[in-house]
Order: structure tokens, then sequence, then C-alpha cells
């Protein structure tokens, strides 16, 4: 039977063949129609010899192709290869935990009708999968390969391989397999590719983070992370790496940050746990504060954990969580006045200091219970004549104003402004210790308040500016007209009451006392009224006296008087001459205008101004002399 069907499929080749080879000779020969050409006469024409060969060469080549494919099939009737010899299925767990066990079961089989050769599996595990164990187990050092050899006809078999698998929540992992293997009666070799993939839905590691939702700024903020292996196996290597808000100072954490020694940087916010037992919990506490920026009303407060590949100094980030804290700011503006003038200024024995606090709420949250208090820290303030409508509390050298005092204060909405005013005088010299005392007056206003918006307030330091008042020196003028000296003696000449036609000369004193600090540039002036006459006589112990005709001007100038001089120590006199007129009868002489002091303070670098009264006839300073200034007339 074998025999004959042998016998019809050569015969059966045999006409293929001739039919091929007919073919093939029609294709050649044949004209563009289809049509044979006549040959019964030859119309020799000049071809190409290469085209020749090439077309003979490939019709041989089609011919002798179709013969050894013919012939394949005619001795081996069963090597026929499907589409996939080997059948490959790989079964794992849909959904991972990130960090957890994993297990990947290949089950393969032969689904040709003839053995196999030379199989081997080669797996390609997903990124972030590390290998533990596998039955049977792999025929190579990288874990990834086994080695069948053969696999007979309906032959199965199994792979298990265990492991860990980590990577971020929400990512997709393929694992794949392939199959090769050399069908028998083959000599080439096939594969075959299955995959299956994955999804991380969780992680054994679990994070919290706990922190405030407000914040005054620059004040201490507490954060505390709360991490735990959610896990029944223990963990190594586990990384926490914490990114801070632009604004926000690290001061200290508990346990301490990890950072390498070499790493300059000292960043401060990452944590390496070396292990973590199973279901083992731990705690991050850290310490800080935010910068005020009206640019960065919240912050958020990031916090990552996940498994840390030293050897390749890679992170895997299993999960974050944040919590985001805003920044309220107080907004109450707050700027102290004195004396009109929120910069410092010296001040002078016996002023008035006008003070004005001024504040305004330029937030968009009420502040509840607001009060100001101002510290005035000096000892040549006089607290008992203080003028203050608004009745602050004294307490010592400060004065304080709540909703009691100004019920304005109970609640401070938005843009709500106010101002407040009070009044309060230095002490005169002659009742300050000008060697023990504070000769200073060091002015700071402070508020308080209860509460921003919902925020209760425990401590809130609101800062008016600072202002010094330094005291200026006690530079004092002193200015007498005689006829008499202390000692009695005739320093004027003429009559005295004046005559009307007579001339008479007065002598007019100047003297200079100086207490605290040195002054300089110290100028001394007074005009002589018209029909008051500069005789050019004079005394002057320092500095140099002058006196301009275009102006009857006299001048005393000195370039310093040092500290602690008095009277006796700096003084000059001049005299002037007067004859008096019909129309100055009964009247007194003015013989000095206003006299006027300039210089300046050394030490508070502000120029000093003090006046003298104008001089008389009457020489109220003049025990002898004094009184008798009315002009008469002596007629005959």
């Amino acid at each position: 039977m074998k025999k004959d069907r042998l016998k019809q499929l050569k015969k059966n080749y045999k006409k293929t063949s001739d039919l091929a080879v007919q073919k093939g000779l029609m294709n050649i020969y044949s004209n563009k129609d289809g049509s044979l050409p006549d040959i019964s006469h030859l119309d020799v024409r000049r071809k190409s010899r290469l085209k020749i060969f090439l077309i003979s060469f490939v019709g041989i080549a089609i011919i002798l192709a179709a013969i050894v494919w013919l012939g394949f099939i005619v001795f081996n009737p069963d090597s026929t290869v499907s589409n996939q010899s080997i059948k490959l299925e790989i079964k794992s767990q849909q959904s991972i935990a990130s960090g957890d066990e994993v297990i990947y079961i290949l089950n393969y089989a032969n689904v040709e009708k003839v053995p196999l050769n030379d199989v081997e599996i080669i797996f390609r595990f997903p990124e972030g999968f590390e290998f533990t164990s596998a039955t049977p187990e792999p025929t190579n050092d990288f874990n990834t390969s086994w080695d069948i050899d053969q696999l007979a006809k309906n032959a199965s078999g199994k792979i298990e391989i265990k492991g860990k698998l980590i990577g971020e929540v929400g990512s997709i992992k393929t694992i794949s397999a392939t199959a090769s293997y050399r069908p028998e009666n083959f000599s080439s070799i096939f594969k075959d590719i299955q995959s299956f993939s994955s999804q991380i839905t969780s992680s054994i590691l679990e994070i919290n983070v706990e922190g405030p939702e407000q914040i005054l700024p620059e004040k201490k903020a507490t954060y505390k992370i709360l991490y735990r292996n959610d896990s029944d196996q223990d963990l190594a290597k586990i990384k926490v790496l914490v990114d801070y808000p632009a604004n926000f100072i690290f001061q200290e954490a508990l346990p301490e940050p990890f950072h390498k020694e070499e790493d300059a940087r000292n960043l401060n916010n990452q944590w390496i746990i070396e292990n973590l037992e199973k279901n083992q919990e731990g705690e991050i506490e850290i310490t800080g504060g935010f910068l005020a920026d009206e640019q960065i009303p919240s912050a958020n407060f990031n916090v990552q954990i996940g498994f840390l590949d030293e050897e390749f100094d890679e992170f895997s980030l299993q999960q974050e969580k944040s919590i985001s804290t805003e920044i309220i700011e107080s907004n109450l503006s707050m700027n102290l006045i004195v004396n009109g003038s929120n910069q410092n200024q010296p001040i002078s024995f016996g002023q008035i200091l006008t003070y004005s606090i001024v504040y305004k709420n330029l937030g968009q949250k009420d502040l509840d219970d607001v009060s100001f208090t101002i510290t005035l820290d000096s000892d040549i303030l006089n607290f008992e004549e203080i003028e203050d409508k608004n009745f602050g509390i004294i307490d010592n050298n400060s004065i304080t104003w709540g909703k009691d005092q100004i019920s304005e204060l109970d609640l401070v909405r938005p843009l709500d402004e106010g101002s407040i005013d009070f009044s309060i005088k230095v002490l005169d010299s002659t009742d300050v210790n000008l060697d023990t005392d504070n000769l200073q007056v060091k002015s700071k206003s402070q508020a308080s308040l209860i509460k921003i918006g919902d925020l209760e307030i425990e401590e809130l330091d609101i800062s008016s500016n600072e202002i010094l008042n330094n005291i200026n020196t006690d530079i004092q003028l002193k200015v007498e007209g005689r006829y008499f000296n202390e000692d009695n003696i005739a320093v004027g000449t003429g009559p005295l009451p004046p005559v009307v036609g007579e001339r008479t000369t007065f002598r007019i004193y100047w003297y200079i006392a100086n207490s605290l600090h040195e002054v300089s540039d110290v100028v001394v002036s007074a005009v002589l009224p018209d029909g008051v006459e500069w005789v050019d006589k004079y005394l002057v112990k320092t500095g140099q006296i002058s006196y301009s005709d275009k102006d009857n001007r006299v001048s005393w100038s000195i370039n310093k008087i040092s500290a602690g001089q008095d009277f006796q120590d700096i003084n000059t006199w001049f005299d002037v001459a007067v004859i008096p007129t019909k129309q100055q009868e009964g009247k007194l002489l003015i013989l000095s205008d206003q006299t006027f002091l300039v210089a300046t303070d050394e030490q508070t670098e502000s120029e000093i101004s003090k006046s003298g009264k104008a001089v008389t006839s009457n020489l109220e300073n003049d025990p002898v002399g004094g009184g008798r200034g009315l002009v008469i007339d002596i007629t005959e």
C-alpha cells in the first residue's frame, strides 16, 4: 500500500515538474500578450548576456526549490511545526503589595507531534523584583534561565519562582518568559513568548504625618512622621525623605537625620532605617519654624517612604503623604511716633513729649481682644504729669490700654485703624541727678491679642519701632545789663536814670554754662536797637567777640565748650552807650534785643538753641542801679 502511494506521488511529482518546466519556458519565451512567437525563422538580435544569465539562473532556482520542498513533504509527512509548539501560561497575583512576597508559576507543555530538543526557558523579571527561590532551581548564576533539555511529545512541566517585588503604588509590573527549542528533525531554533502583568495597589510600608494646621511665623512648629511595617516579614533599608517648604527653617530632629560624611550639604531631610521588623512602628519628630513670606500663605510638608538600593543609590517610592500648614500673620501694623517723628531725635530738659501709637489691621482676619503696652525706659520722665484721655493703666514705666480702656480694641476687623495718643513731660535739669540717672528715653510699644481668626494665640510678639531720645546737654545762657558790677563798683558812666540829651553807658554781660556734653560751634548774638551805640569796649575770656555795623549785631563765637562749665568759666561783657531823645522821656530804653545762642551737641549731634531776654535800662539784675531806667528830662 505504501509503495503504491509512493509511486503515485512520484508520478504526480513528474507531472507537476513537467508542468512547472513548461510554465517556466512559457514565461520566458511568450510575448507580452501571452502568444508564442513564430520560431519557423530566426530573427537574430543582440541581447545582454548578463540579463540572459540572470533570467536562466532564477528559473533554475525556482525549479530546484520546488523539487526540494516536495521531497521533504514526501519523505517526512509528520514533520510540520505549528504556530505554538510550547504552551506557556504564567499565573500570579493581579494585585500586589509593594515589598511583599510574590509567587510566579509558569506552566509549560509540548503541544507538538514531535519531541522538542534543547529546550530553555528564560525569564525577564520586572524592575524592582528580588529573586528569593525557585522550584526547580535555575541553571544560571543570574537566576533567570532553566535548561529543560528534551520535552517529549505532550509532556508538561512547572516552574515556581518566589521573590519580593518593590515598586511605586499604581505601577504595572510585567514578567515575561521566553521558551527556545528545536523540534526533532529540525536544525533551526524556534521561540515562544508569554508575559503576565500585575499592578502594585498598596505597600507594606505605611506612613502618616501629623503637624499644625495653622501657625504663626517664627513660632516653633513640630511635625511627627509615623511609619509602620504592615507585613509579616522583616524589612531592611527603609528610607524616609522629607521635602521641606521653602520658608521652613530646620532646627532639630529625633532621631537625627542621616547624611553622608562626604556630603557637605547636610540637608537634614532623610532617615535610613536599617531594619524594620514585622508590624514594627517608628516615629520621627522634626522641629523648626517658618519665616514670614507674603508669597507663601500656606506650606506643604511632604514626606515619602520607600526602599533604598544602596548599590545603585536608587529610591523606590512606596507611599507619600503631606500636610498643609497655613501660615497666619498677625498683619497688625503698628508705628510709634514721638513729637511727630518715628526716628531717633534729641530732647531737652523740661520738654513735653507727645506720643502716638498708630495701628491698623492689614490682614483678612479679625483680631480679638487686642491690647497695647508702651514701655518708657527712662529716669527723666515725670509720670505724674501725663495727659491721656484714654486713662491707660500705669505700671512703673509702662502704660497699657485694652478693651476696657478703648472699646474698639475688643475686635479689630480687617482694615480697622486707630491711634492712641498721650503726652508726658521731661524733668527739669534741676530735678535730675546728672551723674547717675539714665539721661535718655527709650520708647517701644508692643501689642498682644487672644485670637487671629480661629487661631488662638498663646505668645505673640508684635513690636513697634523703637525710638531713642537722648537728652541734649543742658547749655544755659544768662544775659544781664548793669551799671554797677557785683562788687557795687560803677562800670557804667553818665547819669542814671538816663537824662534826655545826655550820654549814659551800660555794660551787658553774657554767661554760658554747659552740663552734660561737649558743644561746638557756639554763637551768641544780639542786635542793638537804633540809637544804641557800640563803644568798642569789651572783655572776653573764651572765644571772640565782634560787632557788625551793617546790622548792628554783636556776636560771640566759641569753637568748643567742654562739659561741666559754669557761668564763671564762660562769660564776656561789652559796653553800649545811649543818648535819650525827648520822645523817650518817661520810658525805658532797650539796650539790646533778645539774645540767641546756637550750638551743636557733640554727642547727640543735634543743634541746640537757647534764647535770652532783651536788656533794658531798668537793669533788673543790678541790685544797686536797677529800677532807675526811666528817662528823665532836666530843664532849666
